[in-house]
């Protein structure tokens, strides 16, 4: 971990960023987030080799506006996700700095740690280009 002339660690390259937000009503969420310039996508998400369809699904919806992604699942929680290049090498940093990272996702290829109101960081691999 290297650290700045004031002593603060350097900034993690953290990649890409997702926000998952809880919803309680699928019909309101979706009305809301298409009147504030948002479009509709079908996909929520990626297992590192192929997307995943929230198509049809009544306890997820996801969002684009520009590069900017939220995902609103009926999850009980706030999430973040952030997709980087090695997220085994950001997992190592995070430890270094003395927080709790566990391996996550398929074949331990992610890495997450809550915040201390228990919302879940999520750090994953990026996908492919194009997919």
């Amino acid at each position: 971990m290297t650290t700045d002339s004031s002593g603060a660690p350097d900034p993690i390259d953290l990649g890409d960023l997702t926000v998952v937000l809880n919803l309680s009503d699928l019909a309101q969420s979706v009305d809301f987030y298409t009147r504030l310039g948002f479009e509709r996508t079908e996909v929520h998400g990626h297992d590192g080799e192929r997307p995943i369809s929230s198509k049809d699904n009544p306890n997820c919806a996801t969002f684009r506006a520009g590069r900017q992604e939220v995902h609103l699942m009926r999850i009980g929680m706030n999430m973040l996700n952030f997709a980087v290049g090695e997220p085994k090498a950001v997992m190592a940093e995070l430890q270094a700095r003395g927080l709790e990272a566990t391996p996550a996702g398929p074949d331990d290829s992610g890495t997450s740690l809550a915040d201390p109101d228990g919302n879940i960081i999520y750090i994953m691999k990026r996908p492919p280009p194009g997919s």
